[in-house]
Order: structure tokens, then C-alpha cells, then sequence
């Protein structure tokens, strides 16, 4: 009988501390009820960052294509930039063969006149020689004999003839060195016009070609750089967005797990609250 008083005295006791235990547990869910709500209101804001964050990756996906859309229209101009060179260059091939071709021509033209000269000096050796042929002697002298001077005018009747037949044959000979003189001075107006021509369509196609290659020179570097800053930009931001992301997700995974801590010490406790009360009131019954 003592014993039993002694352990219904012992129970009492308990039950005195009951109410404390209850109050503690009560206040240790309250706090796990806080830090339940802090979690949660920390786990939304983690997951619209998310939302954020992967409408931040959308709008650089988009972005993204939009510079792989703006790189393929580079590569078609730049395509199109070496089309351009490519075809500079074949004119300037084709003109340097047709720069041959005129200095070909006017070697021909040179040899043409070389020989041209070389046809006056030979009229002119056989001019000077028909002019030796057909000159008139000087009047031969008076004579006393009758017959000395009638053979004297019959002389000087036919050298008269033979002068001016020699005459006529030396006009029409003075024509015709005139018509290769004509000509020579001629090819010689045409050699000169060729050759300036020729010079200033190579200065030209020249100054041309300089220029077509400088600015294309220029325009494939400006492409260049202007393309690796894009693509660059784009890595960056691509980077900085993952390294964002996968920060994000790591905070949200460790909310997840205090989170979880949180709900399983609350069952923890909600349990044993459950038990004590449970014992309560088994005491309650055998008082």
C-alpha cells in the first residue's frame, strides 16, 4: 500500500511538471511553426526568383538566336564581301592581260615603224639617186663652128626633156615618200595615244584595286571584331545567368531541407505532445 501511494505521489509529481513540459513543447512548436512560415515565405521567394531567373534565360536564349541569326547574316555578307574580292581580282587579272596585249600591240606598232623608217631612208637613197640621174648640165659653151653649136642646142633641147621628165618623176616620187611620212606620223599620234591611254586605265584600275582591297580590308575587320564582341557578350551573360541559376537552386535546396528538418521536428514533437497527453489522461483515470 505504501509503495503504491509512493508511486501515485511519484505520478502526481509528473503531472505537476506536465503542464510546464506542455507549455515548453507548446512554445518549441510555435517556434517550429515560425520557422515553418519563414521557410515557406523564404522557398516562394526563392522559387519567383526562379520564375525570374528563367525568364532572364529565355529572354537571352531569344537574345542568342537573335545574334546567331545576325552572325549567319555576316557570314553571307562576308560571303558576299569575298565574292566581291574575287571578282576584283579576275578584272584585275583580265587587265593585266589586256595590258599585255597593248604593249604587245605596241611593240608590233614600234617594229611597224621601224620599218616604215627604214622604207623612207631606202626612198630617200634612190630620190637622191634619180636626182643625180636626171640633173641638167651646165650650157655648154659657145663655139664658132656651126655644127658645134647646132649640136649644142640639140643637148641642151634634150636635156631639157630629160629635166623635166626627171622633174615629174620626182614630184611623183616626193608624193609617195610623203604618203608613208603621213602614215608614220600617224602611228606615231596612235602609239603616243595608246600608250597614255594604256597608262592611265592601269593608274586608274590601279588606284581602284587599292581602294576596293582597303575597304574590304576594313570592312572584314570591323565584321571581325564586331562578331567576337557578340559572341563574347553573349558567353558572358550566358555564364553570369547559369552561375545565378545554379547559385539559386542550392539556396532553394537547402530551404527545402530546413524546411523538411522543420516538418519532421514538429511531428517530432506534435508525437510526443500526443504521448503526454495520452499519459495525462490514463492518470487522470486511475485518480
Amino acid at each position: 500500500m505504501g509503495e503504491h501511494i509512493h508511486g501515485l505521489e511519484l505520478k502526481l509529481t509528473e503531472l505537476e511538471k506536465f503542464p510546464e513540459r506542455v507549455r515548453v513543447m507548446d512554445n518549441a512548436l510555435m517556434r517550429s511553426d515560425s520557422q515553418c512560415w519563414l521557410l515557406m515565405e523564404e522557398v516562394q521567394s526563392k522559387e519567383e526568383e526562379l520564375q525570374k531567373a528563367a525568364l532572364q534565360i529565355e529572354k537571352l536564349e531569344s537574345v542568342t538566336l537573335d545574334m546567331q541569326c545576325e552572325i549567319e547574316s555576316l557570314k553571307l555578307d562576308l560571303t558576299t564581301l569575298e565574292q566581291r574580292l574575287f571578282d576584283a581580282e579576275s578584272f584585275s587579272q583580265h587587265t593585266a592581260e589586256y595590258k599585255v596585249r597593248i604593249e604587245k600591240q605596241l611593240g608590233e606598232h614600234e617594229l611597224q615603224l621601224q620599218e616604215a623608217w627604214k622604207t623612207i631612208d631606202h626612198l630617200e637613197g634612190e630620190n637622191k639617186q634619180l636626182k643625180k640621174e636626171y640633173l641638167p648640165g651646165r650650157a655648154p659653151k659657145q663655139s664658132s663652128s656651126t655644127g658645134v653649136e647646132q649640136l649644142d642646142k640639140t643637148v641642151e633641147h634634150d636635156g631639157h626633156a630629160n629635166y623635166e621628165r626627171g622633174h615629174e618623176i620626182l614630184e611623183k616620187m616626193g608624193k609617195q615618200n610623203e604618203e608613208p611620212e603621213l602614215i608614220i606620223e600617224q602611228l606615231k599620234v596612235e602609239l603616243r595615244e595608246q600608250k597614255l591611254k594604256a597608262k592611265e586605265d592601269a593608274e586608274d584600275l590601279t588606284q581602284e584595286m587599292a581602294e576596293l582591297r582597303y575597304q574590304i580590308t576594313g570592312m572584314l575587320e570591323e565584321e571581325y571584331k564586331r562578331r567576337s564582341c557578340i559572341e563574347q557578350a553573349a558567353i558572358q551573360q550566358i555564364q553570369q545567368l547559369e552561375a545565378q541559376v545554379s547559385k539559386e537552386q542550392r539556396k532553394l535546396s537547402g530551404a527545402l531541407r530546413q524546411l523538411q528538418e522543420s516538418h519532421e521536428l514538429a511531428d517530432t514533437q506534435a508525437t510526443e505532445i500526443k504521448k503526454l497527453k495520452d499519459a495525462l489522461g490514463v492518470c487522470a483515470c486511475r485518480l
